[in-house]
C-alpha cells in the first residue's frame, strides 16, 4: 500500500509541474535524452556486474512485492514448529515425507541435511555458507542499484555539455538551437529523476529485502539446529521470541500442548 501511495503522490506531483505552464507534456520529452538515461547507467554497471546480479536484483524486487518475506516466515514458523512436534512424536523419519512440503530452500535444505543424518557440525556448516552466499549476492544486487543512481546525474551532466556543444557549433541556424538546449536541458532532468526516484528507492529496497532475509535465514538456521537436536516446544518458542515471532507462533504451539516439554 505504501508503494501505491509514494508513485501516486510522485506522479500527482510531476502532473502539476509539467502542466502548470499550460505547455502540455511534449516539451518535457526527448527521445534522445531518454534513449541514454535508460541505456547508459546498466551499460556502465555491466562493466563491472554481471547480468546475474541485475536479474537477482529484479528478482529480489519482485518477491519483496509480490511474495514478500512475511509470508515467507509465517510459513516458516509454522513448518518448524509442526516438524518440531512430529520429531518428538515419531522421530525423524516422519520428516521424509514432509520434504516436498517446505517451500523455503535454506529450510529444505536443512531439514534434507537431517534426513540424511548429517552432524550438527556439518548442518551447521552447510546452512552457514549457504546463508553467507545468499546475502553476498543480495549485497552485490544492492550494490549494482545503488551506483546506477549515483552515475545518472553525471549521465545528465554528459548529456548537457553534448546539447550545448551542439546547439553552440551551429549558433548560425537557428533551427538546430532548440534541440541542442533541449537535450541539455532534459538530460540533467532526467539523471536527477531516474536516480532520485527510481535507483536509489530501488537499491534501499534491496538493502531492507536483504536485512529481513537475513533474519529470515538465521531463524530457519537456529530451527534446524534445533530440529536436530530434537528440543521440545518450549525451545522452539524462545528461539521464535529472539526473532520476534511469538505471537505468530501462538496458533501452532497450542495444537501440541500434550507434547512433552
Amino acid at each position: 500500500m505504501s508503494v501505491i501511495i509514494g508513485t501516486c503522490g510522485i506522479l500527482a506531483s510531476f502532473y502539476f509541474v509539467f502542466t502548470s505552464p499550460r505547455s502540455g507534456f511534449g516539451g518535457y520529452l526527448d527521445i534522445a535524452s531518454l534513449e541514454m538515461l535508460l541505456a547508459l547507467p546498466p551499460s556502465i554497471m555491466l562493466l563491472s556486474h554481471t547480468v546475474g546480479d541485475l536479474l537477482t536484483g529484479i528478482r529480489v524486487l519482485i518477491h519483496s512485492v509480490f511474495n514478500g518475506t512475511e509470508r515467507r516466515q509465517l510459513h516458516v514458523i509454522k513448518a518448524i514448529t509442526v516438524s518440531a512436534a512430529k520429531v518428538r512424536r515419531v522421530g525423524v523419519g516422519s520428516l521424509v515425507d514432509d520434504l516436498a512440503k517446505f517451500r523455503y530452500p535454506l529450510l529444505r535444505d536443512g531439514v534434507s541435511l537431517i534426513v540424511n543424518n548429517f552432524s550438527r557440525d556439518e548442518i551447521r556448516y552447510n546452512l552457514q555458507s549457504k546463508i553467507n552466499a545468499r546475502q553476498q549476492e543480495l549485497y552485490m544486487a544492492h550494490n549494482l542499484f545503488e551506483n546506477m543512481a549515483k552515475v545518472c546525474p553525471g549521465i545528465g551532466m554528459i548529456g548537457t555539455v553534448i546539447g550545448l556543444i551542439a546547439m553552440m557549433s551551429n549558433l548560425k541556424d537557428p533551427a538546430t538551437i532548440g534541440s541542442g538546449m533541449a537535450l541539455a536541458l532534459l538530460t540533467t532532468l532526467y539523471g536527477l529523476l531516474l536516480g532520485t526516484i527510481i535507483y536509489a528507492p530501488l537499491s534501499e529496497r534491496i538493502a531492507i529485502e536483504a536485512e529481513k532475509i537475513a533474519k529470515l535465514d538465521n531463524l530457519v538456521f537456529d530451527g534446524v539446529l534445533a530440529l536436530k537436536e530434537k528440543k521440545s516446544t518450549l525451545h522452539f518458542k524462545d528461539i521464535l521470541k529472539t526473532y520476534g515471532a511469538t505471537q505468530k507462533i501462538a496458533p501452532h504451539v497450542e495444537k501440541h500442548n500434550g507434547e512433552p516439554r
